[in-house]
């Protein structure tokens, strides 16, 4: 539940079998490409988590396809637990993640603060001063 109408999807591929991740990613794009699913593609194959990031041109939206990353399954549970925990929290990311979005500060191969450590932060913020926030 902290997703923009903006957000991009991010699509893990387990068990892909790719011993070449950066290969794998770009024969991902190659096929999207050649297909014309999308547009504006981009392969960060030196990313801390290689990527292929592309605009799906039947319905606009922005995807995030990425191999054999099995932490986002467990960082989306974690996610939602810390939700559960502090009420506060949503609205505080989601304006966050607005301000971000609106100043291009919000993609991490660019030098951005990414979905993920934004949330730490907040989380680590209302855990510091959940004394002041039970007032």
């Amino acid at each position: 539940g902290l997703y923009l109408p903006t957000s991009d999807v991010d699509m893990v591929v387990l068990k892909s079998g790719c011993a070449d991740i950066p290969s794998g990613l770009r024969r991902v794009a190659s096929q999207v490409s050649r297909r014309n699913l999308g547009r504006n593609l981009l392969v960060l194959s030196k990313a801390r988590i290689p990527i292929v990031k592309f605009q799906d041109i039947a319905s606009n939206l922005n995807f995030d396809i990425s191999f054999d990353v099995y932490g986002g399954p467990q960082a989306a549970k974690f996610i939602n637990e810390m939700i559960g925990n502090l009420p506060q929290m949503r609205p505080l990311v989601m304006i966050l993640k607005i301000f971000l979005q609106q100043r291009e500060l919000n993609e991490v191969y660019s030098g951005g603060v990414g979905s993920y450590a934004l949330i730490l932060m907040v989380n680590v913020l209302l855990m510091t001063h959940a004394s002041r926030l039970e007032r």
